[in-house]
């Protein structure tokens, strides 16, 4: 008893204020939750309106309960262009274990996120300036696509520009974890999952499957993506 009672504390502890949308669950691709994601999400204008103040909050709410780095706003059911994220990173190896609690996530026990007050709200983002001649490739952990770690592809030195809740315009170059942050959540916002460009993929973590069968059930999930959204593009 004392036991069930655990288990089911540790489950409201997990539970976000809203439920993340997720691209498959246990079984198969949820199709409906896969054509959500892939809109591009609305522009928010200013000042801002009370419903956005909520999502806000709904966002901040998340981020603290979800070991993660960032979530975008379409990812728990809101077309507005909005993620919470990282504020900073002064260390590139906590951003990559933050990376793999995310990855994990589904399937861990884990509640409760350690960087919780090192966040900001960035509004209607975008990237000024990408420097071609940098690169970075590492591993990438998404809620919406649980249970797989991917090393992608993206640009090293960006020029960003976001705007706060007050409505204060914020610019400010990044590179390493943040600028991966950045352009992670963005492709969120602008409809596009880690999954959709299979160019920019260099590998899979497969450190993170405990068995042969849990890798075949993500990898067939892979397949029939790419056959039922890539393919057809």
């Amino acid at each position: 008893m004392k036991s069930q009672l655990k288990n089911i504390i540790n489950l409201l502890k997990k539970m976000p204020v809203r439920e993340i949308v997720k691209i498959w669950n246990e079984e198969q691709l949820l199709n409906e939750s896969i054509d959500f994601l892939h809109q591009k999400t609305k522009k928010v204008e200013f000042p801002i309106s009370d419903e956005v103040k909520s999502i806000i909050q709904d966002l901040t709410d998340s981020y603290k309960e979800i070991p993660c780095a960032g979530i975008a706003a379409n990812q728990i059911g809101y077309n507005v262009s909005i993620f919470i994220g990282m504020h900073h990173c002064d260390d590139e190896d906590q951003g990559k274990e933050i990376e793999k609690k995310e990855s994990e996530y589904e399937k861990s026990s884990l509640s409760g996120n350690d960087i919780a007050d090192n966040c900001e709200i960035y509004i209607n983002p975008k990237i000024d300036i990408f420097d071609e001649s940098s690169k970075q490739c590492d591993i990438e952990g998404c809620l919406s696509v649980p249970s797989l770690g991917l090393f992608i592809n993206r640009y090293d030195k960006i020029k960003v520009r976001y705007y706060t809740p007050e409505g204060n315009v914020i610019k400010k170059p990044l590179r390493g974890f943040m600028s991966k942050l950045f352009q992670h959540e963005l492709d969120h916002l602008n409809g596009i999952l880690m999954v959709d460009d299979f160019s920019r993929i260099a590998e899979m973590d497969r450190s993170g499957f405990e068995t042969k069968e849990d890798l075949k059930r993500i990898v067939s999930f892979l397949q029939d993506f790419q056959n039922r959204y890539i393919n057809k593009k």
